[in-house]
C-alpha cells in the first residue's frame, strides 16, 4: 500500500456514523411525539426524517467504501467487488465542452478494464457499457478531474448497472 493517510477516511466514517446515530435519535423523538398527537404536519416531518436518515446512511456507506478502497488500493479511487456488488469511484479527465459521445468514450477507456476485472472476480460479465455504471459527483477533484461513482449488482450471470438511466438523465437537466 502507498503512503496514503487513512486518518481522514477514518474520521469521515466516524462523522457519518455519528450523524446516522443523531438522526435516528431525532427521528425517535419525532415518532414518539407523533404517537401522542397524530397530525398531517407531523406525518410530513416523519417522512422528511426518514429521507434524511436514508441520505445519512448512504453517506456513511460511501465513507466506508472510500476507507476500504484507501486501505485496499492505496488510492481514493478504485473498485471493490464483493457479495454480488461492485462499488467504487474513478477520476476521469473530461475536457469542458466534450460531447456526450466523447465523454462516454473517455469514461469507457478509464473504467472498462477495471470494471471487467471486477465482474470477472464475481464470475459474471458486463450487461452494459462501462459508462452506464457511473454517476457523476458534483464538482471536480484537486487535479480538475471529474469524479464518477461506480455501482453495479449481479443479476444471474450479468453485472447490471445500479445507476438508473432515468436518474442520470434527470440529474443532467
Amino acid at each position: 500500500m502507498s503512503s496514503i493517510d487513512l486518518s481522514q477516511y477514518e474520521a469521515d466514517v466516524a462523522a457519518a456514523e455519528a450523524e446516522v446515530t443523531r438522526i435516528r435519535e431525532e427521528n425517535a423523538e419525532l415518532a414518539e411525539a407523533y404517537r401522542g398527537a397524530p397530525a398531517e404536519d407531523a406525518r410530513e416531518i416523519l417522512r422528511r426524517g426518514a429521507a434524511s436518515l436514508a441520505a445519512a446512511r448512504d453517506r456513511c456507506e460511501a465513507a466506508r467504501v472510500a476507507l476500504k478502497l484507501a486501505q485496499t488500493t492505496g488510492s481514493p479511487h478504485g473498485l471493490l467487488a464483493k457479495d454480488g456488488v461492485v462499488v467504487g469511484s474513478v477520476a476521469v479527465a473530461i475536457p469542458a465542452g466534450s460531447s456526450s459521445g466523447e465523454r462516454a468514450r473517455l469514461v469507457d477507456e478509464a473504467l472498462s478494464a477495471e470494471l471487467t476485472g471486477a465482474a470477472r472476480d464475481l464470475g459474471v460479465v458486463l450487461a452494459a457499457p462501462a459508462e452506464r455504471y457511473t454517476r457523476e459527483r458534483p464538482g471536480r477533484d484537486a487535479e480538475g478531474r471529474t469524479i464518477l461513482d461506480v455501482s453495479g449488482h449481479v443479476e444471474g450471470d450479468l453485472l447490471m448497472p445500479a445507476v438508473s438511466k432515468g436518474a442520470k438523465n434527470a440529474r443532467r437537466s
